[in-house]
């Protein structure tokens, strides 16, 4: 039986859909990768120059369209300057300002200097990973940009790993987490947030491959909602004024305070507002705008709900007296 026109045409055309099917699903990676790289940042705090080679000490991952991002704190330390901030896929390069921290547990807010929009990681609290189940990260171990790893999840909560915050519960995964993958984004096949990389056991008498640990949603969205997030850290909200914490009897003696109420200045932000206005290190501020501050929190409110281009009238007492100041919108050096 000779072979008809119509099965000669049929034949490679289905053999071309079987090969082209095939390929595609033998490399599912490929896709997960593309479709999350523009979500994940390599972090360097070297200086402020965007330009130039760059030593990538950590990795994050951003959780907004208008450009916030979390990583780890100890990634960025005690430095205080803007970090640079390379995004994943185009390698473009971000200023990028401290917002938030929580030093214990160990999360750092970030804001971009920039009005691009980004894609992002959704936060979901109830997210849970499954034992066994893979996951995914794109971070810079070693200083190697846009790093591509598979894992699989050991444990998705595991406890009394931290023996400062033992009952605090972790994200235990089968790959170490090497330096620069800290801050890195774990995420499953469909893109959800499973955790952030945080850090690795290893015992030291064996030469041996280290645990991995990961921060769980819950605990990084919980942080994200007591945060107002505002591309403005609190020295620019407050336009320059750095309060003492608490007013003491030592320090109302020693300075000859009328009160312990109101706000005490610890210092002020250099060329900020607050210093071009005539304010001074141990003025307390009593009124703002006429109405009476008593606390800290008081002030900030105030200053967080006020136009960033309105004058604010400030009345304090210096050496007994009271004086009547003007302050503008933040400055920045």
């Amino acid at each position: 039986m000779k072979p008809s026109f119509q099965n000669c045409f049929y034949i490679p055309l289905i053999i071309s859909l079987f090969f082209s099917c095939k390929t595609e699903s033998e490399n599912p990676n490929k896709r997960i990768f593309s479709e999350n790289v523009s979500r994940t940042v390599s972090i360097s705090i070297e200086n402020e120059e965007l330009l130039g080679k760059k030593r990538w000490v950590g990795s994050g991952f951003l959780i907004s369209k208008d450009g916030y991002l979390l990583t780890c704190a100890h990634v960025i330390g005690n430095y205080e300057k803007k970090i640079v901030v390379r995004l994943g896929g185009n390698g473009k390069r971000y200023l990028g300002k401290v917002i938030a921290s929580d030093l214990q547990k160990d999360i750092l807010l970030v804001a971009l200097d920039t009005d691009d929009s980004f894609e992002y990681f959704e936060l979901n609290s109830d997210q849970k990973a499954e034992r066994g189940e893979s996951y995914y990260s794109i971070s810079s171990p070693l200083g190697l940009e846009e790093s591509f790893n598979i894992g699989v999840v050991s444990d998705p909560e595991r406890v009394g790993v931290d023996s400062i915050l033992s009952e605090v519960s972790f994200l235990q995964v089968n790959q170490s987490i090497l330096p620069g993958s800290s801050g890195s984004a774990l995420f499953d096949a469909n893109g959800r947030l499973m955790g952030m990389a945080q850090f690795q056991l290893k015992n030291s008498e064996y030469n041996q491959q280290g645990i991995g640990f990961a921060i769980l949603p819950k605990f990084l969205s919980e942080f994200v909602s007591s945060v107002k997030l505002t591309k403005f850290s609190k020295e620019e909200i407050q336009r320059g004024i750095v309060e003492v914490p608490t007013i003491t009897d030592f320090l109302v003696q020693n300075l000859n305070l009328p009160s312990k109420e109101g706000i005490l200045i610890s210092y002020l932000v250099e060329k900020s507002s607050a210093e071009v206005s005539g304010l001074k290190r141990y003025d307390l501020i009593v009124e703002i705008n006429g109405k009476k501050i008593r606390s800290n929190e008081e002030m900030n409110l105030l200053f967080k709900n006020s136009s960033p281009a309105e004058r604010l009238q400030i009345k304090v007492i210096r050496n007994r007296s009271e004086k009547v100041l003007y302050l503008d919108s933040f400055r920045k050096k």
